[in-house]
């Protein structure tokens, strides 16, 4: 089979499947996302939507669609933070496909799923994206949702394009070259412009420009928010191996055929190819920023700022824990901007229906 139908299985099998079990992300988990290392990044995030919303002209009815939600924490922080006007306009949906998941989101999200909160935005989930139904004002968000979706991997082998799939001669996994599956993988390439060259391999994203269509087909007026590890066409080009990589509790390895179900399994997105998808759906797209860049746009120095007047107040005050609490989140905070890790993410911003980047005060350059 190709590797890309090899990874949905590998991920998303709903009883042995990677996200099957869990919990995958967070600090119990086997990597950590930025949503999971501090409210900090779903506070500010929590701005920018309120800056779409501005925007699209203050609708009564504006809704964020989150699509790989995790173990719901973004979600909660956002919803903990709006407040006034853009809180009673705001309806919350999660795109989630994993039952599990799901449930542990619902138990996250309790507090906002109760009775008689009419301030609280409403909160619903659908199981995919397809499923959502479609917002006359929104926008949708997926964080590190890209990289993790099914991919073709190709190679270019004595001038012959080839494709990597999955055999299992006498019960075990290698991998077997042979003719594309589609002549789908080669057009991909073209429109990407990537010349590969002799005995390279890259990933061919076709699932990531179908979920780039589907997200802006959703919305009337609006948004479309991308964050990922990515690169241009050029550079993946070059990368001889490709960028297919695992995590698990051993940490990251590059033996995705080992212990399928047990391992996360990502690839570098090919920003070119969502850029251009994203123009082809009738979104106007800007970037990728560095997340260091935007979340500084959304005001993460001012929160710094407050955080750093709550640990002097909790140490005049005497409060040992405060001041380990104010300190912790000054710490995680300063960690989504680190420009050798989380910082470096891609966030690409993709206006449809009559908005344009420009008009998005976290697009705009420092």
């Amino acid at each position: 089979m190709p590797v890309a139908s090899y990874m949905s299985r590998a991920l998303y099998h709903p009883e042995h499947g990677y996200f099957a079990t869990g919990p995958r992300s967070g600090r119990h988990g086997h990597f950590v996302t930025s949503p999971e290392l501090d409210p900090s990044f779903g506070e500010l995030w929590a701005a920018g939507f309120e800056q779409v919303w501005s925007a699209a002209g203050r609708p009564a009815s504006f809704e964020v669609t989150e699509v790989g939600p995790g173990e719901g924490g973004f979600a909660a922080a956002v919803l903990e933070t709006v407040a006034g006007p853009f809180a009673a306009a705001l309806s919350y949906r999660l795109v989630e496909r994993m039952p599990l998941l799901r449930a542990r989101q619902e138990e996250r999200l309790a507090p906002f799923l109760g009775s008689g909160r009419r301030a609280r935005p409403k909160v619903s989930w659908s199981p995919s994206l397809p499923e959502a139904p479609p917002a006359a004002a929104g926008c949708v968000f997926a964080n590190e949702v890209l990289d993790n979706l099914p991919v073709h991997v190709v190679e270019r082998r004595a001038g012959r394009l080839m494709e990597v799939c999955v055999a299992a001669p006498e019960g075990v996994l290698v991998e077997a070259l042979l003719e594309p599956s589609s002549p789908e993988l080669a057009r991909w390439l073209s429109r990407c412009g990537m010349d590969l060259p002799e005995g390279h391999r890259c990933e061919v994203g076709l699932a990531a420009e179908s979920f780039v269509r589907r997200a802006a087909g959703l919305l009337g007026r609006g948004a479309v928010i991308l964050i990922d590890y990515g690169a241009e066409a050029a550079e993946l080009a070059a990368r001889p191996a490709g960028t297919l990589v695992c995590y698990s509790e051993a940490g990251a390895d590059d033996a995705y055929l080992e212990r399928p179900g047990e391992k996360d399994i990502t690839a570098h997105v090919n920003w070119g190819a969502v850029h251009g998808a994203g123009e082809r759906a009738g979104l106007e797209t800007a970037g990728p920023r560095a997340q260091k860049d935007v979340l500084i746009a959304l005001g993460a120095r001012h929160s710094l700022d407050l955080l750093r007047a709550e640990r002097e107040a909790a140490s005049s005050a005497g409060d040992g824990a405060a001041v380990v609490r104010a300190v912790s989140r000054a710490q995680a905070l300063n960690a989504l901007m680190d420009q050798g890790g989380l910082g470096s993410l891609g966030v690409l911003t993709g206006a449809t229906g009559g908005l344009r980047p420009a008009d998005l005060p976290f697009t705009a350059p420092l």
